[in-house]
């Protein structure tokens, strides 16, 4: 397919995103420059917008960069923005990755927030070909090699993907259009670029239509996935951290198919951002699921997998810090346990996420905090200790931080656990939990 096709190709592709809003990728290099152009074709009648991000390095090639990119889109009448990112420190995933997390992240963060419809980046061909080598060196499995997908459900898409880097090139060269090159794609101390200037032409002279194959080999792959991951949502269940009931039956886990299951833990290890799943760890959850040991497997930051009166329960590195904090009306805080937050009111607030509603007591200063040790309260005549009764009712890792609203050392509510019944409850107050 020639460049010449690209409106087609885009109204194929993304026939909902034709005549809207799309934020572009804008690096300076002559992929995204190209791209830039390209949607700027009047066929598709976009409105087009442009973020440059900035990584704080390379000095003052990297500004020469960003100064390039606002010409360009002054030149061209495009509104420009420039995102710039903090410093990168080391981290598990390593800096490339982190990079990309982040520039994503800043990326879509602008997207929501200027009622764009779309972020494009200018992926192509020869990005999915050297990605599938990357990942095989890396030891990457069946999703890493699936390749990059022309459109994601966070709402980024990929329209040079039919297109390589020489066809783009030979493109922006017919038509004298000019371009940034970025000197740190030479260093070949970067996996990506070892592949792409050494790995792949040696393998192109053993079989000259290599990059067609990994190409192939990742849109098949890319395939699978997708039916897999829409039977996987279809038949599993998701474990919620920070929910009281928010483990999965052993069972449901079992019944899944092994190639299933290790992609139930890929996904869950995804939806609360814990980073990537080892061989070892699968081979860890098919043990565990069948014969019950090991008990628990730690993920990737410290979390752990852990069976428990035979549910799956997520715990984090480590609880909230105990906590206090003062109720007042007409607020709504966010509590220390993510997701939670609560609010007073003088009437019960719309049921947006509202987990409980309770009246309080009259004539008292209101407060919500954490459990103390050797704090008790009165069940069935009987005095209890709060830790026993907290350990009954929620996974351990809620425990320590679960929300107390008390007076001083009076308790008066345990959302979800106990509450007081001797008390005169006011009519013009309301506390609420609200989970989000």
């Amino acid at each position: 397919m020639d460049l010449i096709d690209f409106p087609s190709h885009f109204q194929f592709t993304f026939p909902k995103l034709v005549g809207r809003r799309i934020l572009v990728a804008l690096s300076g290099g002559p992929d995204s420059v190209a791209l830039l152009h390209l949607l700027r074709h009047p066929d598709l009648a976009l409105d087009l917008e442009v973020a440059h991000v900035h990584h704080g390095v390379r000095g003052a090639e990297a500004d020469e960069d960003a100064d390039f990119c606002a010409r360009l889109c002054r030149e061209l009448g495009v509104p420009f923005n420039l995102l710039r990112l903090g410093p990168v420190k080391t981290t598990q995933e390593g800096r490339e990755a982190a990079w990309r997390r982040l520039r994503y992240a800043a990326l879509l963060d602008l997207k929501h927030s200027g009622g764009l419809d779309a972020v494009a980046t200018a992926h192509h061909r020869d990005d999915v070909a050297e990605g599938v080598v990357v990942q095989l060196l890396r030891g990457g499995g069946p999703r890493a090699l699936a390749g990059i997908a022309a459109e994601t459900t966070d709402g980024v898409i990929r329209p040079l993907l039919p297109w390589g880097r020489t066809e783009i090139l030979d493109w922006l060269t017919e038509r004298v259009i000019a371009f940034r090159q970025d000197s740190s794609n030479e260093d070949i101390e970067h996996l990506r670029n070892l592949v792409r200037r050494n790995i792949l032409p040696a393998l192109v002279e053993v079989s000259p239509s290599v990059r067609e194959h990994l190409v192939h080999l990742a849109d098949s792959l890319a395939e699978t996935e997708a039916f897999l991951t829409a039977e996987l949502h279809t038949r599993a269940q998701w474990i919620d951290p920070w929910e009281p009931s928010g483990g999965v039956p052993l069972t449901s886990i079992r019944d899944l198919s092994p190639p299933l299951r290790a992609r139930w833990l890929h996904a869950q290890a995804s939806l609360i951002g814990i980073g990537r799943v080892t061989r070892r760890q699968l081979a860890l959850l098919h043990s565990l699921v069948s014969s019950g040991s090991p008990r628990a497997i730690t993920l990737a930051g410290r979390w752990r997998l852990r069976l428990a009166d035979r549910y799956l329960w997520l715990e984090p590195p480590r609880s909230p810090e105990p906590y206090q904090l003062a109720i007042a009306v007409g607020e709504t805080n966010e509590l220390p346990l993510p997701g939670w937050w609560i609010r007073a009111v003088t009437k019960p607030g719309r049921d947006d996420g509202v987990r409980w509603r309770w009246c309080p007591p009259r004539g008292t200063a209101l407060c919500v905090r954490t459990a103390r040790p050797g704090e008790r309260v009165t069940v069935s005549g009987r005095k209890k200790s709060v830790r026993a009764l907290l350990a009954g009712s929620l996974p351990r890792h809620l425990r320590a931080a679960w929300p107390v609203f008390c007076e001083d050392d009076k308790i008066y509510w345990i959302p979800g656990v106990w509450e007081a019944s001797d008390i005169s409850r006011r009519e013009d107050l309301v506390v609420e939990v609200i989970r989000r």
